[in-house]
């Protein structure tokens, strides 16, 4: 039996990508997470399906025991800290530029980081207080008017997508961290001969080892390399649920095979970048990865050029 911070952990999600796989507010996963609310049985459910396990198999972060066992200061200050905790993951996903939109509902009063500290002891209160009026006393110096600023030029982004007579360049996996890795290379195994099923299996590594790593990379979103319009195979044989992306005009075509979820329909117009799945084991495969092929018309193209891993 796990937890679900566990769960999301091993398989490499965010807390926002795990409430847009299971259709919940972010919110509500962070409180179960914490142990501020416990799950709902259609809650436990819906993430059981994700993790594939069964919804008893989830567990809840703290027992009630140990619960009622914390000081009351603590018990009280609760609130408060979840709503700190909460804060600090919605500010880092921010930055990290995951962050959905969400309506969510405004406190009746302004909490105050003091009040938040005082509740947790009584000399907590005290040095909140110190902290409040302790900072930079100087006036800042007003510069000159004859004084211009003016910003350093940007330095230029190279496109992480883009095509060109050899093909469309980019990487399709997409994960927050660790490094993409070929697990079996073009006309190797399964992908010979190259004339029907040539392509490259990618995985992620997410400790540094070289290897893949199935925790890493189950779900990592997997994005077109290329514009074109979509066609969708569920449960095909051999390679699972599977996406193409055709771009008529240039003849090139690309195809991403075994996903877990497919998040496009057939005939939707993607841009380059965008994500049209994640990543799986459907269909015949042994563990998590993605089979990327790359087409310009009939005739197979070795992708591993062009992966920019």
């Amino acid at each position: 039996m796990s937890t679900l911070r566990t769960l999301r952990m091993n398989r490499a999600l965010s807390l926002f990508e795990l409430a847009r796989l299971a259709d919940l507010p972010a919110r509500r996963l962070a409180e179960a997470e914490y142990g501020v609310r416990p799950l709902a049985w259609e809650e436990c459910e819906q993430l059981a399906f994700i993790f594939g396990i069964r919804p008893n198999e989830l567990t809840a972060p703290i027992a009630d025991a140990q619960i009622l066992a914390w000081p009351q200061p603590i018990t009280q200050a609760a609130p408060a800290l979840f709503t700190l905790t909460l804060a600090a993951t919605l500010a880092s996903a921010a930055l990290q530029g995951d962050l959905p939109h969400f309506n969510l509902p405004l406190p009746p009063e302004p909490v105050r980081a003091a009040q938040m500290l005082s509740s947790l002891s009584p000399r907590s209160g005290q040095q909140a207080a110190q902290f409040a009026v302790a900072g930079p006393q100087a006036v800042p110096e007003i510069p000159s008017p004859n004084l211009i600023l003016r910003p350093a030029p940007p330095e230029p982004v190279p496109p992480a997508f883009w095509l060109d007579e050899a093909g469309p360049r980019g990487c399709p996996l997409q994960p927050s961290s660790g490094t993409v890795v070929i697990t079996q290379g073009y006309g190797v195994g399964s992908h010979a001969p190259v004339e029907v099923w040539g392509a490259v299996d990618l995985a992620v590594d997410g400790d540094g080892d070289g290897y893949a790593d199935p925790g890493a990379t189950w779900y990592t979103p997997v994005v077109a390399t290329h514009a074109g319009v979509v066609e969708v195979e569920l449960e095909s044989y051999p390679a699972g649920n599977h996406v193409w992306v055709r771009d008529e005009a240039s003849g090139w075509r690309t195809g991403y095979s075994h996903l877990a979820l497919v998040t496009v329909i057939s005939g939707q117009q993607v841009r380059p970048g965008e994500v049209i799945g994640m990543v799986g084991s459907s269909g015949v495969s042994s563990g998590p990865h993605l089979d990327y092929q790359v087409w310009r018309g009939a005739t197979n193209i070795d992708p591993t050029g062009l992966v920019g891993r």
